[in-house]
């Protein structure tokens, strides 16, 4: 497409088209990159009218001085003037943002050209480049609207970098914040074992293990566990409630300790955190205590009724055996 005297002058954005609503500094830092140095009187003007009232204006003739003086200084927008009097087929109006671009500066470009194509459009985009197209070059009417957008698309891709690398951080510091917990966790469950281990009579070994390997669970539970914790944290207690029920009814039946289900339970936390990549933790988290929570609830409830059932049974087989009773003797 190329434009000529009398046409209006295109400009054509690296995204949509909608009007810019951004402000510009009140100091602008622009550097202009052509053969000819711009009119700095008009461009003056223009930028006062939208509150930019102490701009800072830089000039270089070549792609090289631009590029050494972008080693040392950043800028808030950079024009790139294709030479209108050497453009041809061969020419290449975006091989300075090419160089720039691979430099690492991420400052706001915009190339005032007179003709552009698909191939051109295509590389803008990918460089995210703005593209003046008009003859009239640095006098274009377009040129201070081009300067606007592009310094406001930075202004947000900017903010966009920042909040990304903010997110980033959030996600480190909860993945810390939960490796604590689970590890704060784990001591508290090995202070209470060292607490409560019974200390066995000289030359009586003790039973714990065998009736641990007795009521050791099948393999499958492993499998099942870490599903019904999967479903926990997407979905929170809701129709698992009677699973969770049924399960602290197995874990009672199997004689398990609320010491021995939680040390269960924190392993298999331990392993969906560490597989949960970039995602956050402290849902996964939060949902994981709810459900050792619910779970230890479940299992108290069963030992209690363990417990009333054994104490109902040793009252009635009392009863059953008055010969048991002191006045037996008489």
């Amino acid at each position: 497409m190329a434009a000529m005297e009398g046409v209006p002058d295109t400009f054509i954005a690296a995204s949509d088209q909608e009007q810019v609503t951004g402000e510009l500094p009140t100091r602008l830092r622009l550097l202009c990159v052509g053969s000819s140095e711009p009119s700095w009187v008009s461009l003056t003007l223009q930028l006062d009218a939208l509150g930019c009232v102490e701009p800072n204006f830089k000039w270089v003739p070549t792609a090289n001085e631009a590029l050494a003086l972008l080693r040392d200084e950043s800028f808030d927008c950079l024009l790139v003037r294709v030479n209108p009097g050497r453009q041809g087929p061969a020419d290449d109006p975006l091989g300075l943002a090419r160089g720039i671009r691979a430099g690492g500066c991420a400052d706001p470009i915009v190339v005032v050209t007179v003709t552009t194509d698909d191939d051109i459009w295509a590389e803008a985009l990918r460089l995210n480049v703005d593209l003046l197209v008009s003859a009239k070059g640095w006098e274009s009417s377009a040129l201070v609207p081009a300067i606007q957008r592009a310094v406001d698309r930075g202004r947000m891709l900017h903010e966009i970098d920042r909040l990304a690398a903010a997110d980033r951080r959030r996600l480190v510091r909860e993945r810390d914040e939960a490796e604590y917990l689970l590890s704060q966790q784990k001591q508290i469950l090995a202070a209470v074992e060292h607490l409560a281990a019974p200390v066995p009579p000289a030359g009586v070994a003790s039973v714990t293990s065998d009736i641990r390997e007795r009521l050791k669970l099948p393999a499958e539970f492993d499998d099942y566990y870490q599903e019904l914790l999967r479903a926990y944290v997407i979905m929170g207690s809701g129709n698992l409630a009677a699973e969770i029920v049924k399960l602290a009814d197995l874990l009672s039946v199997a004689g398990l300790t609320p010491r021995e289900v939680l040390d269960l339970h924190l392993a298999r936390v331990e392993r969906l955190v560490r597989g949960l990549g970039n995602r956050s933790t402290r849902h996964v988290m939060a949902r994981a205590d709810l459900l050792a929570l619910e779970l230890m609830i479940h299992l108290g409830e069963c030992y209690q009724r363990q417990l009333t059932l054994a104490t109902a049974g040793s009252a009635a087989a009392t009863v059953g055996h008055p010969g048991d009773g002191p006045g037996e003797a008489l």
